[in-house]
């Protein structure tokens, strides 16, 4: 990748942080109940402190975004963000949707069977995909006011938002640089001014 185009003034940079692993992110055997007990302690966690980023970006001179959940808040402040100049609660984790199902699973395949349905139009307690989805949109469109006045945008959210973040960026003509949806992954975006 060539720097020179980077440190360009005439690009914009967006970079899509995810959150450090929470520490209640452990992948134990549980009921649907003990499921969504392990969904509302994931959005309360801190972060494990054995989690570290394989890579890290600079945040200096850029604008910097949280989502209002902790495990965000914490991972700005492990970067050594010592000012947050916004909280956006639109960046916050689309829902982790949770059902009354009669087996018992492994905590991570509750995730992936519960979001499975959620996409398909399972309803609960909890925002649909399409309002998720709606709800995202608005992220992305916040990015595009912000770059009216700042060259370069970080922001720390969540797996399932910054990667529909990414995809509503790019049919804005965003280019994608970097992309990595783990735990404490990057993702990087430019836009050529015009």
């Amino acid at each position: 990748m060539n720097m020179d185009v980077i440190n360009n003034t005439s690009v914009k940079e967006v970079v899509l942080i995810r959150h450090g692993k929470p520490l209640s992110a452990h992948n134990d055997k549980v009921n649907s109940a003990q499921y969504a007990q392990w969904v509302r302690n994931y959005d309360k966690s801190i972060l494990d402190p054995t989690s570290h980023p394989k890579q890290k970006t600079h945040i200096d001179d850029s604008y910097i975004v949280v989502s209002p959940l902790l495990r965000a808040k914490l991972s700005a402040a492990y970067y050594g963000a010592t000012q947050i100049d916004e909280e956006l609660p639109h960046l916050k984790e689309m829902d982790i949707p949770y059902y009354k199902l009669p087996f018992t699973l492994r905590s991570w395949h509750w995730v992936v069977l519960s979001r499975a349905l959620w996409f398909i139009g399972f309803k609960g307690r909890f925002e649909s995909f399409k309002a998720a989805k709606q709800r995202v949109n608005l992220v992305s469109e916040r990015i595009e006011k912000l770059c009216e006045k700042h060259e370069r945008i970080v922001l720390f959210g969540h797996g399932m938002t910054n990667y529909y973040t990414r995809k509503s960026l790019i049919k804005n003509g965003w280019q994608l640089k970097q992309k990595d949806g783990d735990f404490w992954g990057i993702t990087i975006l430019h836009k050529p001014l015009p």
